[in-house]
């Protein structure tokens, strides 16, 4: 059975023109549809196969996406905490999963179609939220039972999603390191482009106008989730000592571990001259030296809520409803002290 990406390659266009093609996008040239649905036809590519597949039978099957696109995606405390909490989901319900993977956020929603129109799956649990990038659009277009981790752009406002409390948390972990004493305080998020990262900036900058911090903008930085973005980050914020960081808060523990090594290197001493916080709460958090402490974000049990969503949707022939926002806890360990 032909594919988006074959008709793609037969009519000379990027697959996600087709899927917009096929969703009766208007912005598409009408020399380009044409193009378009003849390969489709030649191909002989049904662009109907979506809504038969959804509506004649079912596979038993939920998709999920997963978009490695930076080193350590499969190494991150996130990935393992969302598969357990698909996993025992599907499991009990009678439900398989399948896991789709693409190279670049750009990819994700033409893999998703992908296994929509070949009959692969009932529905989608989207896994990533990008400013510039609009799967959930195209998801919702093909009127697919589609649930979302993470909170969707403003357009998509009525989408099925579950979500950590990112912008709170943060807040409150800048909250934590001020009544510390700590008045430097830095923040190394992720991809900047993620809806995610984007919500815990925002948090960051709550929590510092709060307690009447000033922000320096060498203080904001961005690792991409990466183990050594975080050590780059260090050389970044501390390019003048008298105006460094005495405190820093990572958008993951990758990126906080980099942290640790950078300010080693550096003669800085953790906690006693420079605090870190890392989020996730990986496995390796308490066997630091120190002891690095971070914020759990329940990633598990939010996975788990939107596979239970999704699949009481299909269940009962509607699309998914509902959002629920999930509490994040600071577990102290080590990592962290007053300032003196």
């Amino acid at each position: 059975m032909s594919t988006i990406r074959d008709v793609a390659a037969k009519a000379g266009v990027h697959p996600s023109t087709v899927s917009r093609v096929f969703s009766g996008n208007a912005q598409i040239s009408e020399s380009t549809r044409e193009r378009v649905l003849a390969a489709a036809q030649v191909l002989n590519f049904q662009p109907n196969a979506i809504a038969r597949s959804l509506s004649v039978r079912r596979t038993k099957t939920i998709g999920v996406i997963v978009p490695h696109v930076f080193d350590g995606y499969f190494t991150d405390s996130f990935f393992p905490q969302l598969m357990a909490g698909l996993l025992e989901v599907t499991y009990a319900r009678g439900y398989r999963l399948l896991v789709g993977g693409c190279n670049g956020y750009q990819d994700e929603h033409v893999q998703a179609m992908d296994i929509l129109a070949t009959r692969q799956a009932d529905g989608i649990v989207v896994t990533s939220s990008r400013l510039d990038v609009d799967t959930v659009g195209e998801l919702q277009r093909h009127n697919t039972p589609t649930v979302l981790i993470g909170r969707p752009p403003a357009q998509h406002a009525n989408v099925a999603w579950v979500d950590a409390d990112n912008r709170n948390a943060t807040q409150k972990v800048v909250r934590y390191l001020a009544g510390l004493g700590h008045r430097r305080i830095a923040y190394v998020g992720g991809d900047p482009d993620s809806s995610v990262v984007k919500e815990r900036l925002e948090g960051y900058l709550a929590g510092m106008n709060e307690a009447g911090l000033t922000v320096s903008e060498e203080w904001i930085d961005y690792g991409y989730f990466a183990e050594d973005g975080g050590y780059q980050a260090v050389e970044r914020t501390r390019r003048t000592e008298a105006n460094a960081p005495t405190a820093y808060f990572a958008a993951n523990d990758l990126m906080a571990i980099g942290i640790l090594q950078g300010l080693k290197e550096r003669g800085l001493a953790v906690p006693e001259q420079v605090s870190v916080i890392g989020t996730n709460d990986s496995p390796e958090a308490a066997h630091l030296s120190p002891r690095l402490t971070s914020l759990q974000v329940p990633y598990r049990a939010m996975a788990a809520a939107a596979a239970t969503r999704l699949i009481d949707a299909i269940a009962q022939g509607q699309l998914p409803r509902g959002q629920t926002t999930f509490e994040s806890q600071l577990i102290e360990r080590g990592s962290v002290s007053s300032i003196k």
